[in-house]
């Protein structure tokens, strides 16, 4: 659909009303899904305690939540390019509501790890129908300005997941937060059919010839160029953001829980306004001939650099490292406009679900694989493990980071995109 088929048909519906019943809704939505993405850190300490887990066991339990979106990305390509991004939020998040219910009642460990996959079913399709609904409804000159309310406002989900649901655990415990946040689901699910409108779509395309798109990016170089840097770039930031930055805090910085759930926060909130300013500035950069590669390069430089007061043996530092991740942890996000001009247009849906789904994977990937390093050390009380422990885990994903950043600097051959639909 052009833009002019989007202007003629948004036409009957005012661009302040387009905002409350499109823009609005779907970044609530992804709010919500974030809030099940982040709240793991301030609810660590007492899946610990009353779960009795090891750092491995709540590793998988958490990270499961990632992989099973991951998985889900090429699917969700599909279903929204058949049903639209309106049918499927809906339903996804009412699934998410499902999967949280699942969680707190459960009482084995196989009911809780299916919670919590099914939770990741539910909350994997976020961000991408937020972004798919932009295009259905907005002019392209507007589409970056949206995208970016869409991820600010859905980025306060974590902001909420932080002290706001500290200060409410002093007066419920976390089964009765989960079961509240799935009634919010369901209720939201309804809500959000009643209130968002049916956006009428061309004819959906073949599966053969979706199938045929999606191989023509996984063939792309440029795609791989960039794929093993957001993988640990972003999965690092998922992996400390949704749980272990509340332990180290803890356990290395020694903060108290409301401290703990303080530094949360304030990275929250810094992540927020990064959404705006990456943008400012690329656009910025932009104008003065410099290449958004470059740009994500230097970036993604910087935000590495951050994380070493994670291998410091004491907790000095730390606010580098919240600082880094709250305001440079997002300069990988710039990875979708260069993708998106990369290829054709009809490919640009498909190739960023295709890079979303390594911010999954990376997420599962590091989230885990910090949990088993941490357990290669015996713990000194119960959830509670030695500085030593952090540091080789740490180490361990820094490392990870920079030899990915090194990859992206070795240019690929060029090569031809095929036009494919």
């Amino acid at each position: 659909m052009t833009d002019r088929d989007q202007t003629t048909e948004g036409a009957t519906r005012s661009p302040r009303r387009l905002v409350l019943t499109v823009l609005v809704p779907f970044a609530l939505l992804f709010a919500l899904c974030n809030y099940y993405r982040t709240v793991n850190a301030v609810l660590a300490p007492h899946f610990i305690s009353d779960l009795s887990l090891t750092a491995a066991e709540l590793g998988l339990l958490v990270s499961v939540y990632f992989l099973v979106s991951a998985l889900f990305q090429a699917p969700l390509g599909l279903l929204m390019d058949r049903f639209g991004p309106r049918r499927v939020q809906a339903f996804l998040i009412m699934i998410a509501g499902i999967g949280a219910t699942m969680f707190a009642l459960g009482e084995s460990w196989p009911v809780l790890l299916a919670g919590r996959a099914v939770m990741g079913l539910g909350a994997a399709g976020g961000l991408m129908t937020g972004l798919m609904a932009v295009t259905l409804w907005f002019p392209t000159a507007r589409w970056p300005l949206f995208n970016g309310f869409v991820m600010a406002l859905g980025a306060t989900g974590s902001l909420v997941a932080t002290e706001p649901t500290q200060f409410i655990l002093d007066y419920v415990d976390w089964h009765h937060i989960l079961l509240g946040v799935a009634a919010i689901s369901v209720i939201a699910g309804g809500l959000f059919l009643w209130v968002v409108p049916e956006k009428e779509r061309q004819a959906t395309l073949t599966l053969k010839s979706q199938l045929e798109g999606v191989a023509t990016i996984f063939r792309d170089r440029l795609f791989w160029r960039f794929a093993p840097m957001y993988l640990t770039s972003v999965g690092t930031t998922m992996a400390l953001q949704s749980l272990w930055a509340g332990p180290w805090l803890h356990d290395v910085v020694q903060l108290a829980p409301d401290d703990v759930a303080s530094s949360l926060l304030v990275m929250s909130v810094l992540q927020i306004c990064s959404y705006f300013l990456v943008g400012v500035v690329a656009t910025e950069l932009n104008r003065r001939n410099v290449p958004l590669i470059r740009v994500v390069l230097i970036g993604s430089a910087l935000s590495i650099l951050s994380q070493t007061p994670l291998m410091w043996p004491s907790g000095a530092g730390h606010w580098i490292v919240i600082l880094g991740l709250g305001l440079l942890s997002n300069m990988t996000t710039l990875c979708y406009p260069i993708l998106s001009k990369h290829f054709p247009p009809a490919l640009t849906g498909r190739a960023t679900t295709a890079i979303n789904m390594f911010f999954f994977v990376g997420a599962f990937a590091m989230q885990y694989m910090i949990g088993i390093v941490i357990d290669l050390v015996p713990a000194t009380t119960p959830g509670h493990y030695p500085v030593v422990a952090y540091q080789f885990a740490f180490a361990m994903i820094f490392t990870l980071q920079l030899t990915a950043w090194l990859w992206c600097l070795v240019k690929p051959r060029t090569a031809v995109v095929v036009a494919a639909v």
